[in-house]
């Protein structure tokens, strides 16, 4: 059993504690504190102490760590599409795809800034399957929920699709790309086998208005994009009846429930919304990401008034300026002023581990969670007055100068 002692302890789960203290035992939690309160229950328990914030870790629910060696990407022009973007995105895939040694090395260094910069766990997108990423974990890493992604856009590639479903190792967790690019029906399959398996089902979702378009009619620049990669052949003339919206299609395949995590969210009606909490289904805003590629702005305050907390996630340097859950703290509180900063900071923890289906080990410091957390520091934070100064800074300030690991484990 040890202590551990800071001016500050953010729980996340509950107010601020100054001069709080974490109880450690059997790499668990198992109390926490103000710190006086604390040192006379636990009177000869040991004491490590840090000089400014203990918070937990925070949580990246959405990202693609083989895309992570595509640096340099380009924005959206106005005169573009989104599919244009993905028509490149494709293009510069297919030119590295002989090269293994380098998306491998993209990943790795990923992970490690990743866990550097204070990230826990990790929710990560895959279309192939790495043996570095699916072997055993390193210590220093985050743990990673990982997914392979399949798409199937056609009749053939659907068949492959649902072929290569059934071999995959059921401990690997298996997604659909989007409603433009993975078939009705093998949606429907890849959502049966993660509800079988207790796995997370993370889609892209609603991520730009032309998606819109494609759902209610089948047509507009997604129908184009598939014709012109001849994956048009009448696989998706379901949607010539017309579909209102993103969600509205999902809930008519019966895939949305709470372990459904809808990613990006940015163009979805209040009508969606309330059917999204009904359902128990959860979301994963970029807004870096959303701001890169100019799609638009997630209608976040109606989340948080509907009793939604939404994971944040930065998807890849292909789609983003950085990869920070840091950083995307900031860009939501800047985008969003009438949010509270301590709901955008239980976003980057509390939200994406509940939205990865890890929210009994992480996303919090409580009783019975991992005792794997971090101490932040700074002039601007060592400098709060309070508990709501030192949120904000937390949330708006950027990352913070000094992060390291409290853990048992990484002593």
């Amino acid at each position: 059993m040890r202590i551990f002692s800071a001016p500050w302890v953010v729980p996340v789960g509950g107010p601020v504690i100054q001069h709080g203290s974490i109880v450690v035992a059997d790499g668990r939690i198992v109390d926490l504190g103000q710190r006086d309160d604390i040192v006379h229950i636990y009177c000869r328990v040991p004491e490590t102490s840090y000089s400014c914030v203990l918070m937990p870790g925070l949580v990246n629910a959405h990202m693609h760590l083989e895309l992570s060696h595509l640096q340099q990407s380009a924005c959206l022009l106005p005169e573009e599409n989104f599919t244009d973007w993905i028509d490149a995105l494709i293009e510069r895939r297919a030119a590295e795809k002989n090269c293994p040694g380098k998306i491998v090395a993209g990943f790795r260094t990923a992970l490690q800034d990743q866990y550097r910069w204070g990230v826990v766990l990790l929710g990560d997108i895959g279309n192939e399957y790495f043996d570095e990423l699916h072997g055993q974990e390193e210590a220093l890493q985050p743990q990673v929920v990982r997914m392979i992604e399949y798409l199937g856009p056609n009749r053939d590639a659907c068949r492959t699709a649902l072929a290569n479903l059934a071999s995959l190792d059921e401990r690997i967790g298996a997604t659909g790309h989007a409603p433009y690019s993975t078939a009705p029906e093998l949606l429907v399959e890849i959502k049966k086998r993660c509800n079988r398996l207790g796995h997370v089902f993370s889609i892209h979702t609603a991520e730009c208005a032309d998606e819109g378009e494609f759902l209610r009619s089948g047509t507009g620049c997604f129908q184009d994009f598939l014709k012109k990669k001849r994956s048009w052949d009448g696989l998706f003339s379901i949607f010539t009846s017309g579909f209102p919206g993103t969600i509205d299609y999902f809930d008519h395949l019966g895939i949305l429930d709470e372990k459904t995590l809808l990613v990006h969210c940015v163009h979805v009606s209040d009508q969606e919304l309330r059917l999204i909490k009904a359902r128990g289904s959860a979301v994963c805003l970029c807004p870096g990401s959303n701001q890169f590629l100019g799609v638009g702005t997630a209608p976040v305050e109606q989340m948080v008034a509907l009793g939604l907390l939404p994971a944040l996630g930065t998807d890849s340097p292909a789609s983003n300026e950085a990869i920070d859950i840091w950083r995307e703290m900031t860009i939501l509180g800047t985008c969003h002023a009438g949010l509270e900063d301590a709901t955008v900071l239980a976003m980057a923890t509390l939200g994406g581990a509940q939205a990865l289906g890890h929210g009994v080990d992480y996303g919090s410091l409580a009783v019975g969670k991992r005792a794997e957390f971090l101490h932040v520091s700074s002039l601007a934070l060592q400098g709060c007055r309070d508990g709501q100064q030192l949120v904000k800074e937390l949330v708006s300030g950027g990352r913070p100068a000094e992060i390291s690991w409290v853990s048992t484990d990484h002593e």
